[in-house]
């Protein structure tokens, strides 16, 4: 039995698991281990390929630590009595067109958008039917909060109308950055099969995977597992260039020790 540590990175923000693998395992590895050890991937969007759960809401976890941060804008949008949507895929539509005007301006003033957003409702457990259909989304600062209020509405000139109200905040992230936030958007379910029912730019930047089967040895994983701070001073050497802000251990019978460690990159100088 080896462990395997694999680290996701996206921006200043960074994840490792560091977790045991079987002897079985440890053939496939050491077969790949010359061209794959090291090798940075780019982590495949969810609806790119057949991820589980778990992956999707980390690789939304990733977008939102890695791509947002301190002066950037957090909204709710709902929707007004007239303009309620009978179902996500109309409020999705809805959504788009409000990005769209956003782009435009963003466009006009020769900046470039980014955004993420998530699409959440409230669905009756006796009928199934979906209500109370509303959007969190996150803007990036190039644009005013006065520019992302006043861009939702429908039609124009005399029939522009207000589509619901809009609460907006500026961004203003903690030691754990924006976890809160994100894993708030991660635990929403999907509303279709295969659907995810979030979305973002694609100028948001692509979280990166390595991993590594020779920087960690078991029996000092779990000597950490059984230290009073899980050995927070040796994965501070392991990881120089990091503030880690969160260690946590889990122990599995079949298995023995995992972790799992978040982490930001220092400020040089």
């Amino acid at each position: 039995m080896f462990y395997r540590e694999k680290r996701f990175s996206v921006g200043n923000y960074q994840e490792a698991d560091i977790f045991p693998m079987t002897d079985e395992a440890l053939k496939t590895a050491r077969r790949d281990r010359t061209k794959d050890k090291k090798r940075k991937v780019k982590v495949t969007k969810p609806a790119q390929q057949n991820l589980n759960d778990k992956n999707s809401r980390r690789y939304m976890r990733l977008k939102v630590q890695g791509c947002f941060g301190k002066g950037d804008l957090y909204g709710t949008l709902t929707y007004n009595k007239a303009h309620m949507p009978k179902n996500v895929k109309e409020a999705n539509k809805q959504i788009e067109n409000y990005i769209a005007r956003l782009r435009y301006k963003a466009k006009k003033d020769k900046k470039v958008l980014k955004y993420l957003y998530i699409t959440e409702f409230v669905e009756d457990e006796e009928t199934g039917k979906i209500k109370n259909i509303h959007h969190h989304i996150l803007i990036g600062k190039e644009l005013s909060m006065d520019d992302v209020v006043q861009a939702w509405y429908s039609g124009r000139g005399k029939n522009r109308k207000k589509i619901g109200i809009n609460k907006w905040d500026t961004i203003d992230p903690d030691s754990d950055g924006l976890l809160a936030l994100a894993n708030y958007f991660s635990k929403q379910k999907r509303w279709k099969k295969g659907k995810r029912r979030w979305s973002c730019s694609q100028n948001l930047e692509i979280p990166i995977k390595q991993k590594n089967d020779s920087k960690y040895r078991r029996r000092k994983i779990e000597q950490c597992a059984r230290s009073n701070d899980y050995g927070v001073e040796y994965f501070r050497e392991k990881y120089p260039n990091y503030h880690i802000t969160y260690i946590e251990p889990a122990y599995y019978e079949e298995t023995g020790w995992h972790f799992h460690l978040r982490m930001w990159k220092k400020e040089r100088g």
